[in-house]
């Protein structure tokens, strides 16, 4: 990327040049001009591009080594402090958000949501009830979309409450987080065909030989994506033209769902995209958009389609339920030899880019083919779907793979007698770059230093979001466990992160900051249970979130400076944290904790099992 910008500098310079009948080489691209230094003459690119025919030129990539970058101290943008552009119009209330969008005679939708997530059937509708309610317009039925229109939003609620949908439930009405747990379990202990996601060496083999064995199960209930603003969307369909206003995260996607929902071409699909209040992976999905342009579609005018707190919870696409049981071997010096790791989970995959030849989505398994260097491995990827509908939530499938594979690493360490720390180092020669984010981490965060009673220090490092292309981070938590309510405290939190050049690094901290919150959230509160096919949790009153007065007194970001290109920031940090808390709440206690949120009542339980 810095090669093809150094390219269209040249070309730049080169028509300035041209314009001003003078040699390139007394001409200089800075600030977004072109100033010819004897002189003082300067064009900015804009004109340069208006005033002077540029020829199209093609660089091959011969061409582009030959070009000179720039030495990282005459870097004017790169590694320095930018505003950003978008905070003023937040703190003073100009920015736009989906929800702000208002269009002349629109009118506003409420659907009637089914019991069940997934399967349920409309079997009739009666809305005699719903035609006495103030400002009530009509009622869509559209095969299973069932929805009431208003001239507000209220009368639109009160018009779809007071209609009477008749439902077959369909065949998911009984699934509960007990029945899931069990099948998940069934399914680990069963399947023997599903396919492997790493094979390497003879696992078989190495187990039977090895001195030491450790099996191990990790459970991670469903998450939610909890965004601060609804899913909403305003909708018109005119002249056989959808136009689409909200925030999106994947808008070819959303035209793609509207175009063969409403059978047109998706050049005629247009999406006016706004801020998002919230994402998280929410905003990927275009559910929420294809019944708002479908609603308004059969009412022959635009509609406004807000969802409720509670309605964003029912109908959420959560981050899977999953269970990896791991099994380890270790020789009789202490080195892991063995590696077998059954993972269960749902994939989401086939709405996005689908699944691969065999039959997984990568993105549900990423970070179980970490990068430690045992000699003999096997993961069989399992998928599950349970009639939960999931998606991909911050952070994606390395949020719960990564929990199994660091938490158990630790439990190994344990077991051949072996500094968590060195234990791993032992293990990565072959990815120096992670080893040194670890140790950085492990200094920072004092590392071996005592502590108090109840209190430990645990520690995390990974290859998020994808083992291709990694973001190098690890983190160290130390937490304080109460013993007798079971309440963790997470009081510090150290990360050590090798992303490549950082071209802004306080974009950059802030990314970490937040994601390192993320992961806690997640890691100690957040939690979606199943009844009759439905999540129980419907508001933040039962779907907690990490407060204000919960953040660790100490959130330290180290980044290493590098020369390497540039990766993401954004949720690599929030797959250290269940792993390093888990691994915390032993070195407190010295019980293991192996299901996520680590709730109070989990770690009494685990309390009571050491005991």
């Amino acid at each position: 990327l810095s090669r093809a910008a150094v390219a269209a500098r040249t070309m730049l310079i080169a028509a300035a040049a041209q314009q001003w009948k003078v040699p390139a080489s007394e001409c200089v691209a800075e600030r977004s001009t072109v100033r010819h230094a004897p002189t003082g003459r300067f064009l900015t690119y804009g004109q340069i591009v208006d005033k002077v025919p540029i020829a199209a030129q093609t660089w091959s990539e011969d061409d582009l080594k030959k070009l000179t970058l720039k030495k990282p101290e005459e870097y004017r943008v790169v590694g320095h402090w930018a505003a950003r552009l978008d905070i003023p119009e937040k703190v003073n209330g100009k920015a736009k958000f989906g929800i702000d969008t208002f269009l002349p005679g629109m009118v506003y939708a409420k659907v009637a949501y089914p019991p069940t997530r997934e399967g349920a059937k409309v079997k009739a509708v009666d809305d005699k009830a719903a035609k006495g309610v103030k400002g009530y317009v009509k009622t869509v039925v559209a095969g299973d979309l069932v929805a009431a229109l208003g001239t507000t939003y209220e009368a639109a609620t009160q018009a779809r409450d007071a209609l009477k949908v008749t439902w077959d439930n369909g065949p998911n009405a009984a699934v509960s987080t007990e029945s899931i747990t069990r099948d998940y379990e069934q399914k680990a202990k069963e399947d023997m065909t599903s396919p492997a996601w790493v094979e390497k060496g003879d696992v078989k083999g190495a187990l039977g030989k090895a001195s030491k064995t450790h099996e191990a199960t990790y459970v991670t209930d469903y998450v939610a994506h909890a965004p601060l603003e609804p899913m909403n969307c305003v909708a018109k369909f005119e002249g056989g033209v959808a136009d689409i206003y909200t925030g999106c995260q994947f808008q070819t996607m959303a035209m793609g769902a509207i175009s063969k929902q409403l059978g047109i071409k998706e050049d005629k699909v247009r999406v006016h995209q706004h801020y998002l209040g919230g994402g998280f992976g929410r905003r990927l999905e275009p559910d929420a958009i294809v019944e708002a342009v479908v609603i308004a579609r059969e009412a022959g005018k635009p509609v406004k389609l807000i969802r409720s707190r509670e309605e964003d919870f029912k109908r959420d696409y959560f981050r899977s339920f999953t269970l990896q049981r791991l099994r380890g071997g270790l020789d009789a010096e202490g080195k892991l030899t063995a590696w077998d790791n059954t993972l269960v989970a749902a994939y989401p995959g086939e709405r996005y880019a689908g699944l691969d030849d065999k039959g997984r989505d990568q993105f549900a398994l990423n970070g179980a083919d970490h990068v430690y260097d045992i000699p003999n491995q096997f993961v069989r990827a399992i998928r599950k779907e349970t009639g939960i509908s999931v998606g991909y939530v911050r952070a994606v499938a390395p949020n719960y793979t990564f929990f199994a594979v660091e938490t158990f690493i630790d439990e190994l360490a344990q077991l051949a007698k072996v500094d968590a720390v060195q234990f791993r180092l032992g293990m990565l020669k072959d990815a120096p770059r992670l080893a040194n984010v670890l140790k950085m981490v492990a200094d920072r965060a004092g590392w071996g230093k005592p502590l108090p009673a109840n209190t430990g220090l645990g520690i995390a490092c990974v290859t998020a979001q994808e083992k291709k292309d990694p973001t190098w981070t690890a983190s160290a938590i130390q937490a304080r466990v109460d013993p007798q309510s079971g309440k963790v405290t997470v009081e510090k939190v150290v990360c050590a992160v090798d992303c490549g050049i950082i071209v802004n690094p306080d974009g950059a901290r802030s990314q970490v900051e937040g994601s390192l919150l993320f992961g806690i959230s997640n890691a100690l509160k957040e939690r979606i249970t199943i009844e009759n096919g439905q999540p129980v949790q419907s508001n933040f009153h039962d779907y907690h979130l990490l407060r204000m007065n919960e953040v660790p007194d100490v959130v330290e970001v180290h980044f290493v400076k590098s020369k390497e290109y540039p990766t993401g920031l954004g949720e690599p940090g929030t797959t250290t944290v269940a792993p390093a808390l888990s691994n915390a709440i032993f070195a407190a206690t010295g019980a293991r904790v192996r299901s996520v949120p680590f709730l109070p009542d989990r770690v009494l339980a685990a309390l009571k099992a050491k005991a």
